[in-house]
C-alpha cells in the first residue's frame, strides 16, 4: 500500500508542529506483538529503514485506508529500542 498516511496531512502536521516537539517524519514499522522486540530484531528493523516500531498503528491505518479515510499517524517516542546504546 502506498501513501497509507496522507501526504498533505503529513506536510500540514509538520508545518504546524511547535519547534519544542522536535517533530520529524519517519518510517513506522508495525509488528504483531505482544512482546517487545529483542536487540537483534531492533537492529534488523533499523537496517530495513525503521525509525520507530509499534504493535497497532499499521493495522489501524490499513483498516482506515480500506474505508477510504485520510490517515495521519502521530507517534510519541517514549523509550529507546534495546541495542540503541550500541549505535
Amino acid at each position: 500500500m502506498t501513501d497509507a498516511y496522507d501526504p498533505g496531512l503529513r506536510r500540514l502536521a509538520l508545518e504546524l508542529a511547535p519547534k519544542e516537539l522536535r517533530a520529524s517524519p519517519g518510517v513506522y514499522v508495525g509488528v504483531g506483538g505482544p512482546s517487545y522486540e529483542t536487540p537483534a530484531e531492533c537492529r534488523l528493523l533499523r537496517v530495513l529503514g525503521a525509525d520507530a516500531v509499534g504493535m497497532s498503528t499499521v493495522s489501524e491505518a490499513t483498516a482506515a485506508r480500506h474505508l477510504g479515510l485520510r490517515v495521519l499517524g502521530l507517534s510519541l517516542i517514549t523509550n529507546s529500542a534495546p541495542g540503541d546504546e550500541e549505535a
